[in-house]
């Protein structure tokens, strides 16, 4: 097979980045030259031994005040240009964009040098810059099989892939589900606290595990941390009883800021409690959660759907389109989420989804099947077929 050159480029959150980065190294295995542009926030997501050239372009989001739209617009002409020059340099087969601000001047760019246009997009609604380029592009690739904010006209480009999800996630799609048991359950001689971290400024402290297999409970704030979920979250147990308490180990990821005042929330409990604002090994907190309480980001929602978790979702209200509650409302749909709005996310809500959810193993394998049935474990294959075969 030769070696072409592919382009790509994402906006500067893991949701965008995360699915590139599983796209160019499936494309490196074909024998294909992979490129990175964008801004110089997709480098914390790229690494060296990646091995990817990367170019950093730049760009900017158009603001209302009049001096900052004068600055916005330089900076995205500079990025055109400096696009230009990249694909006169290069000649790239196509370029594959991943939606963000910051791929509007590498699109524009494709455009202007007639290069193929591939567009992926990760939520249940087109994104603004590829709503943008949707009439320019020669393909339209989906991770949900219902996309909303497409023309009609369009509508004949469009190509059902899947997100593309990390492998080392990937890997969990091939264990099975399971539940703790009572039986399996073994007291420990004292009845303290359950083992707990905490990382709230430069310290860690640790006290013995209650249960040799808790019912483990994930929650991720995404990467803002979500100040909601520590708000809510730990009081959602006051009326649990002690025996139910003694069974459950949450693992909340959350604002560096706020993890003693959440930690000191949950020991108000007697709850076995881990909390950072970082997990550097989330792939096997994922493999251990028998629930997880998250946002609804779509890299996000795949992954567990791959890991065949089942979720209880509370999507980020302020997100651009409403896209986040779109994707939860899609998984709700299946039955592989419970969703829970903002709004109605208080202590007494979150409590009765909780109790009823801990106590119905019947109803969190059902909802495992659900997540399993959604993903895609192709789909990064999938979107680089759909590369290697544009002409």
């Amino acid at each position: 097979m030769n070696k072409n050159k592919i382009f790509i480029t994402a906006g500067g959150t893991g949701g965008h980045i995360i699915p590139a980065r599983c796209l160019a190294q499936e494309l490196s295995q074909e024998n294909q030259q992979v490129f990175f542009l964008g801004d110089e926030k997709y480098q914390n997501y790229i690494k060296k031994e990646d091995g990817f050239k990367s170019f950093i372009i730049s760009s900017s989001q158009l603001e209302r005040r009049p001096l900052k739209l004068i600055k916005a617009a330089i900076k995205i002409w500079c990025g055109i240009l400096q696009s230009l020059y990249y694909f006169f340099l290069n000649h790239p087969k196509c370029v594959v964009a991943f939606g963000g601000y910051s791929t509007f001047p590498i699109l524009t760019a494709a455009l202007l040098t007639k290069t193929k246009i591939i567009l992926h997009e990760q939520n249940s609604h087109l994104g603004k810059v590829n709503r943008l380029f949707a009439k320019y592009a020669d393909k339209i690739a989906l991770s949900f099989v219902e996309t909303s904010g497409i023309e009609e006209k369009d509508q004949n480009k469009t190509v059902f892939v899947g997100n593309p999800v990390r492998q080392e996630i990937l890997d969990l799609s091939k264990i099975p589900y399971t539940l703790p048991h009572e039986e399996e359950v073994v007291e420990r001689p004292n009845n303290r606290m359950g083992y707990n971290v905490i990382l709230a400024s430069d310290f860690v402290t640790e006290v013995d595990q209650k249960t040799s297999n808790p019912f483990n409970i994930l929650v991720i704030g995404g990467s803002g941390g979500a100040k909601i979920f520590s708000e809510v979250l730990p009081k959602a147990f006051f009326n649990f009883s002690d025996d139910l308490k003694s069974h459950i180990n949450i693992i909340q990821q959350c604002r560096k800021e706020l993890s003693q005042s959440t930690f000191e929330q949950y020991r108000a409990f007697n709850l076995s409690i881990e909390i950072q604002s970082f997990f550097s090994d989330m792939p096997e907190k994922i493999r251990s959660a028998h629930l997880i309480i998250a946002r609804s980001g779509s890299s996000s929602i795949f992954e567990f759907c791959a890991a065949k978790k089942p979720m209880v979702l509370i999507p980020f209200e302020k997100a651009a389109d409403n896209h986040q509650e779109k994707n939860a409302r899609f998984l709700e749909k299946h039955g592989a989420a419970i969703v829970i709005t903002e709004k109605e996310f208080t202590i007494n809500h979150i409590n009765k989804v909780l109790q009823n959810l801990i106590t119905n193993h019947a109803e969190l394998e059902k909802m495992s099947q659900a997540a399993a049935s959604l993903a895609v474990i192709e789909a990064t294959k999938n979107l680089a077929k759909l590369c290697l075969d544009i002409t």
